[in-house]
C-alpha cells in the first residue's frame, strides 16, 4: 500500500486493543495504534487506516472561504488549532495558507462526525468543553508537578539534616575517643610515676638500712 505522506510500501497489521497504552503512536495523529493499522518495515513509521483515509484536500465549515490541504509531519505548522487551541504539531493538520487558518484532522473529523447529529451549537459547546476539560487536566499536572517539587525539596532537606546530624554524631565520637585515649595516657603516665617514686623510696630506705649496719656498735668479729 502507498500513502502520500510517506516514501515505503506500507503493509497491515492488527493492533489489539490490550496493546493500546504500550504500542508505538500513529504518525498521523499522534495517538496509540489500535485496530487496523499500516506500518513500514524499513522505518519506525505506523498509520492508523483511518488517518491513511483523509484527503489531502477538503472544505470545512469553520472555514468555507478556500479548501483546506492537508500539511503531513515535517511540514506540519507549529500554529495552535482554530479549534482546540493546542500546537498543530506534529500531527496531521488542514491548514489554508491564505488565511493562515489551521485545524487539526483529528479535530475536523470529530466536528464533521458531531454535526451529523447535532447543530453548531451543540458541537461548538462540545469542543469548548473539551477544551475546558484539557485545561483542568493541564492545570492538575501543573500542581502535582508543583506537589511534586516540593516535596523533593523537602525529602532533600530532610537527607541534609539527616547527613548533618551523622557528621556531628561522627565528630562527637571522634573527640570522645580522642578524650578518652587521652585519659588513658594520662592514667599510665600517673602509674610510671607512682612506679618510679616507689623504687626511689626502696632505694632511699635500703641506704638507709645499710647505713644503719655499718654505724652500729653492737657487732661482733668473729676469728677464726
Amino acid at each position: 500500500m502507498k500513502h502520500f505522506s510517506h516514501p515505503h510500501d506500507l503493509r497491515t497489521i492488527e493492533v489489539p486493543s490490550e496493546n493500546l497504552t504500550k504500542s508505538k503512536t500513529c504518525f498521523g495523529c499522534n495517538l496509540p495504534l489500535f485496530g487496523s493499522c499500516y506500518t513500514c518495515s524499513s522505518c519506525n513509521f505506523y498509520l492508523h487506516k483511518s488517518c491513511s483515509n483523509l484527503p489531502q484536500s477538503t472544505l470545512n465549515k469553520f472555514h468555507q472561504k478556500h479548501p483546506l490541504r492537508l500539511l503531513y509531519p515535517p511540514n506540519c505548522t507549529t500554529a495552535p488549532c482554530h479549534l482546540c487551541g493546542t500546537s498543530c504539531s506534529p500531527t496531521f493538520t488542514y491548514n489554508c495558507s491564505l488565511c493562515n487558518f489551521n485545524i487539526h484532522a483529528n479535530c475536523a473529523h470529530l466536528y464533521e462526525t458531531k454535526s451529523r447529529d447535532d447543530n453548531e451549537h451543540h458541537v461548538l459547546s462540545f469542543f469548548k468543553k473539551k477544551l475546558n476539560e484539557l485545561k483542568t487536566a493541564k492545570s492538575e499536572i501543573d500542581s502535582a508537578k508543583t506537589l511534586i517539587n516540593s516535596l523533593k525539596d523537602e525529602m532533600s532537606g530532610q537527607a541534609d539534616e539527616e547527613i548533618r546530624q551523622q557528621q556531628v554524631l561522627v565528630r562527637q565520637k571522634k573527640e570522645a575517643a580522642a578524650l578518652q585515649q587521652h585519659e588513658n595516657e594520662m592514667i599510665l603516665q600517673q602509674r610510671r610515676n607512682n612506679l618510679f617514686l616507689q623504687r626511689m623510696k626502696n632505694a632511699s630506705d635500703s641506704i638507709d638500712f645499710m647505713g644503719q649496719i655499718g654505724t652500729s656498735s653492737n657487732y661482733k668479729i668473729y676469728r677464726y
